[in-house]
């Protein structure tokens, strides 16, 4: 029997393209190619099927397929130039009147377009971007053209788009003021994130632990029942207590467990007649091989102390409302403009919780239908216990990977539980050291965008990091059923992602029932994870949590309050254009305005203005580089630990340093250190020695920054173990 060949994707759109176009020289249709050229993805060629075939520019987008490919550019870069021109291509011929390709006069119609004489109801932006993607396109094809022979160029220019002289169009498109706009826009959405970009960390992991009580509380409860267990059963469990220190429960949250049949009996007024009787029966659907699994109702929370209204779950209304469930807009007209305007009003689009990935932020499959009916039957909220627990411990450590080494969400969906992703250093101990043992140390190795090679490059983590992936890969044991030692599941990577073609089927961290997670699934588990959590520009408008908005935001931490320099940032962020790291990094208004404050009270009251000098940009270069002093990578440094590659931009100046994860284990080094900076000031003062005096103002201010860190990490440990006492109500059997 023959051995079966696969076929390629290009091979689908045999006798659907023009002849010449198919197989294209210098392309992967290029009959003499033996894999110098990279083939068309599929993902592109589906596009090409589903939307463009139809088309009098079918053989255009078709060839700047094949050449974009060719040329190695990332699937999403090709992708959305097609479909930019496709779009803009339909209602550009209509409104002209085109009927066919040769009809399309690139040096006429493309300046009518921009001067507005045509489709003025499109904005600027639209237009900008079609003219973006227009001259790469147009010029990827003219760079193509000249590298064929020049007796096949004839053949193939009447498929190539024609170029626009610039000239033609200088003035018509204000790049700058559009792409500035832009910046604005996401630098107002920094500003609004910014100041609590702590909070974020330590408000995730405080859910996340409340999450994982309720999980506890509940499995608990299923574990101690006997071998006919009765349905439903109410218990209730404390939260807020804290032991250590005295502080009894703040509130007390109420739940009962249901089986289906005794869900359906206690609502008969819900039900259909039929379908109660089956249930009484535990007959058809209510069998016992179909009764189970039993699940949970949250009825209430009950405040403790206070008149304060109690906090309850973050995600209650979420699933009251259904606007987590797999067809959120599935249902009458009227539910579904409630969900619409319940969104809108937390400025939310219009799927902000979306997962591609079955029992991710909502049931099971198996029991979507049944759930989804029964919540719109009852009081409280249906919870699903595990994909809640899941999706927020999947949120958590996408939040703790943001914020902490900046990376990209395609950069975040490479972790992968393998040795050669995650590398642990063995670092000698410093020679001073009363501890004479090897650090172990933690490095995550990705591949980041724009590299062109499937080089990977250092992100390196923490203590606190390392923990999370050990605690994902736990809860992936136990969803996949897996024996102690035994390797997590080889997933291929999400097809639907633009560098899917370059990674292979791997045990990806960012899985979940044998399917590897979108950006959209990871970024819906976070915003999952921070629902309510408000934050609004200085003009009032509400930010959504994005994965690239929290990159911004590390960027602009790190450079304008840690005061790291720009290319350590920029190194860190594995970013090569400097200018790229500096507009991420750029201070928000609110910054701009509080230094402004300070800075006028430093030299009214300090600071002698006449002695100022005013340093020039290669003089500070100069500084920067006597200050660069080599450091070994990861080192234990004073109050944590140093996760900085390579030179020390703060000649170990370690208190304020971005580079560090603060230790809440050496609270009292940075105490003492915080004691003797106290002291410095007085003395410095007392000498006149001004400028001295406010550099030990601001290494006190560092050191009450990394206390108030350090007070943060150890409430969310410690709200981790916390006891759990589940009281069940007197009298129900179990």
């Amino acid at each position: 029997m023959p051995a079966r060949t696969e076929t390629k994707p290009w091979q689908r759109l045999r006798g659907k393209v023009a002849a010449e176009v198919f197989v294209a020289p210098r392309t992967a249709a290029d009959l003499s190619n033996r894999g110098q050229w990279p083939d068309v993805p599929d993902r592109v060629v589906f596009y090409l099927e589903h939307n463009v075939l139809d088309k009098p520019w079918r053989d255009v987008l078709a060839l700047l397929a094949s050449v974009m490919s060719a040329r190695r550019f990332e699937v999403t870069s090709v992708f959305n130039k097609l479909s930019t021109l496709h779009t803009r291509f339909g209602r550009l011929f209509d409104a002209l009147g085109l009927r066919r390709m040769e009809d399309w006069e690139a040096t006429k119609h493309v300046p009518m377009y921009l001067k507005y004489e045509i489709l003025r109801d499109e904005p600027p932006s639209t237009r900008h971007r079609f003219w973006s993607d227009y001259k790469a396109a147009s010029k990827a094809m003219a760079i193509w053209l000249m590298g064929l022979p020049e007796k096949q160029r004839p053949t193939y220019e009447r498929f190539a788009l024609p170029i626009v002289p610039l000239f033609l169009v200088d003035g018509l498109i204000r790049d700058r003021e559009i792409v500035e706009q832009r910046q604005q826009k996401r630098k107002a959405e920094t500003g609004a994130v910014v100041p609590r970009f702590l909070a974020i960390r330590s408000e995730a992991h405080l859910r996340f632990n409340r999450a994982a009580r309720l999980r506890r509380a509940y499995r608990e409860i299923l574990q101690s029942l006997g071998p006919d267990p009765r349905f439903p059963i109410t218990f209730s469990y404390e939260e807020g207590a804290d032991t250590e220190r005295g502080i009894p429960a703040q509130e007390r949250l109420w739940f009962t467990i249901w089986d289906r049949r005794t869900f359906v009996q206690a609502h008969p007024e819900a039900y259909y007649w039929r379908t109660v009787d089956s249930a009484r029966a535990g007959a058809g659907n209510f069998a016992t091989d179909l009764n189970h699994p039993p699940f949970l109702e949250f009825v209430k929370a009950e405040r403790l102390l206070g008149d304060a209204p109690p906090a309850g779950f973050w995600f209650t209304e979420l699933f009251k409302l259904g606007v987590v469930a797999q067809r959120p807009y599935y249902g009458s007209p009227e539910n579904v403009r409630k969900k619409l305007a319940w969104l809108a009003s937390w400025g939310y689009v219009r799927r902000p919780f979306r997962s591609d990935v079955a029992g991710l932020l909502t049931w099971p499959e198996a029991e979507v239908t049944f759930m989804t009916r029964a919540q719109s039957r009852c009081q409280g909220a249906l919870l699903p216990v595990e994909p809640i627990y899941a999706s927020a411990l999947f949120g958590l450590m996408a939040i703790d990977l943001f914020t902490t080494t900046g990376a990209r969400i395609n950069e975040v969906m490479q972790v992968r539980l393998t040795e050669d992703c995650i590398v642990r250093l063995k670092m000698p101990a410093p020679p001073e050291s009363k501890d004479q043992s090897l650090r172990l140390r933690y490095v995550l190795r990705l591949v980041p965008k724009g590299e062109k090679t499937n080089t990977p490059k250092d992100y390196f983590i923490s203590e606190q990091t390392k923990r999370l992936l050990v605690k994902v890969a736990q809860m992936l044991g136990e969803h996949y059923h897996l024996e102690p030692g035994q390797a997590l599941p080889s997933v291929p990577f999400h097809a639907h992602n633009g560098r899917a073609h370059r990674f292979g089927s791997e045990p990806y961290l960012f899985q979940y029932s044998g399917a590897h997670m979108s950006g959209e699934t990871i970024a819906g588990c976070m915003r999952f994870l921070l629902h309510g959590m408000m934050f609004k520009t200085v003009e009032g408008k509400r930010v959504i949590l994005k994965s690239h908005l929290l990159r911004h935001a590390f960027a602009t931490h790190t450079v304008q309050v840690e005061k790291i320099p720009v290319d350590i940032v920029g190194a860190w962020l594995h970013q090569k254009d400097l200018a790229t790291t500096e507009y991420y990094s750029k201070p928000t208004e609110n910054m701009v305005a509080e230094a402004a404050d300070v800075f006028l009270a430093r030299i009214t009251t300090e600071i002698d203005v006449e002695k100022a000098v005013l340093r020039s940009p290669p003089e500070l270069q100069q500084l920067y580089n006597d200050a660069r002093g080599k450091a070994g990578t990861l080192a234990d440094v004073i109050g944590g630990q140093c996760v900085s590659h390579g030179y020390c931009a703060a000649k170990f100046a370690c208190v304020g340093c971005a580079g560090k994860v603060p230790d809440p284990a050496k609270r009292d080094q940075i105490e003492r250190h915080k004691q003797w900076a106290s002291l410095q000031v007085d003395y410095a003062t007392k000498e006149g020695l001004l400028p001295e005096a406010e550099r030990m103002k601001q290494l006190m201010r560092d050191c009450d920054n990394e206390l108030e860190e350090m007070n943060l990490i150890e409430s969310y440990q410690k709200d981790e173990n916390r006891d759990l006492r589940i009281h069940v109500q007197p009298g129900v059997r179990r």
